[in-house]
């Protein structure tokens, strides 16, 4: 997903530019103290805009996570999954029929063949 963006804080090389917006590092630190970054687990991913990506998922999905960065697009429209891991973070994002997920759905069992499940149904027109 990090990949689809304009450029990522980690280093000096353009991205893909698809999804115009910025890649940044994960908050260390958060109101409830020092957060371990990175972030490695399973979170859940709470679905905004009604993307067809996330059809059938309910809100006791949970995803896998590995990543010390997070996508920041420029227009908030773009985000269709948030995330939190000490605060909230971009977890999917879709522009037309450019989609990315900042989790790894082959890793997430049940939840990650559904996600991908959709994919392959979804009309590649968008």
């Amino acid at each position: 997903m990090q990949l689809l963006l304009d450029r990522s804080e980690e280093g000096d090389r353009c991205g893909l530019g698809l999804v115009p917006g910025v890649v940044r590092r994960l908050a260390s630190e958060s109101h409830h103290g020092r957060v371990r970054i990175p972030h490695m687990g399973w979170s859940r991913v709470r679905e905004e805009g009604g993307h067809p990506l996330f059809d059938g998922m309910d809100e006791a999905s949970r995803y896998y996570f590995v990543h010390s960065y997070a996508a920041d697009p420029d227009d908030p429209t773009d985000v269709i999954g948030r995330s939190t891991h000490g605060a909230p973070f971009v977890s999917a994002v879709a522009r037309r029929n450019v989609m990315g997920v900042q989790f790894h759905p082959e890793k997430s069992h049940r939840y990650g063949k559904a996600l991908l499940g959709n994919f392959l149904r979804m009309d590649p027109c968008l």
